[in-house]
């Protein structure tokens, strides 16, 4: 993989892991319009701890008060139900990627079947998105939601595993169903995603790790960071326009690449 791939790829995962247009679905798309030969979920994973730095930049109040009360819960009974919850919500992902991740890379790693995931969840995106915004009885707190709306939240998590779902988008939506706001689904997004972008890149990193050499360690240490400095823009961006415009200009986004992948490659 040479220094080029590297930058294109860390800018599209930069961009695209927070934005609700499928991370996994824009890399694996990459090296077909490129050229280049896919380079696997392990790459992906490494990318994706540069975007997690991001997370812990952005959010580091937040995650620092999640990691204080979860040792001590006397600190703020509230915030350690909310780490508790988020622990607890994890774990669906992490099974399913445990034990899918092969599975995953062998059969559903092309164009076709992303453009027709981007599609399916679009259509999911948009209805919850709409009907959400006549909802009176909206949750502004995540502390406040109860542990079968956070675990609900978790197995949505597990199906982003699957390329042009979205891990963003479909716990945003799970957020929304849920009865969080727009801006509120989509920072507890980023707090629950963090626990397995961490786990996954450093599982994918210490397997890459005895087959690496020393030049490659150098792209992928730009990669990650490039896809932090990028992902900070983009967890910006994505508050910014999900509090003012929702989730729509999205799934148009989403909508239109499919048509372009189905043109081109099917």
């Amino acid at each position: 993989m040479d220094y080029f791939q590297i930058i294109v790829l860390a800018i599209l995962q930069g961009l695209t892991e927070f934005l609700p247009v499928s991370s996994s679905g824009h890399l694996i798309l990459a090296p077909n319009i490129l050229g280049y030969e896919d380079q696997g979920l392990g790459v992906d994973a490494i990318l994706h701890l540069g975007t997690l730095l991001a997370i812990f930049v952005y959010f580091r109040k937040d995650l620092t008060q999640l990691a204080k009360s979860a040792i001590q819960p006397k600190h703020d009974k509230e915030m350690h139900h909310l780490a508790r919850n988020i622990i607890i919500a994890s774990f669906p992902a992490g099974i399913v990627g445990l034990f899918g991740q092969q599975w995953i890379e062998s059969n559903l790693r092309s164009p076709q079947f992303v453009a027709y995931n981007l599609i399916f969840w679009s259509i999911i995106f948009y209805w919850i998105d709409q009907k959400n915004k006549g909802n009176s009885r909206i949750i502004h707190d995540a502390k406040k939601l109860s542990l079968y709306a956070v675990l609900f939240i978790g197995i949505a998590q597990a199906l982003a595993l699957l390329p042009g779902t979205s891990r963003s988008g479909i716990t945003i939506c799970a957020g929304l169903i849920c009865g969080l706001s727009g801006a509120g689904a989509a920072r507890f997004s980023f707090l629950l995603g963090s626990p397995i972008i961490f786990a996954a890149g450093v599982y994918e990193l210490l397997s890459l790790s005895l087959n690496l050499q020393e030049a490659q360690y150098l792209a992928l240490g730009l990669g990650c960071a490039i896809s932090f400095i990028v992902g900070l823009a983009a967890i910006h961006l994505l508050l910014r326009v999900v509090q003012k415009f929702g989730l729509t200009p999205f799934v148009i986004y989403r909508c239109i690449l499919a048509l372009l992948i189905l043109v081109f490659y099917v």
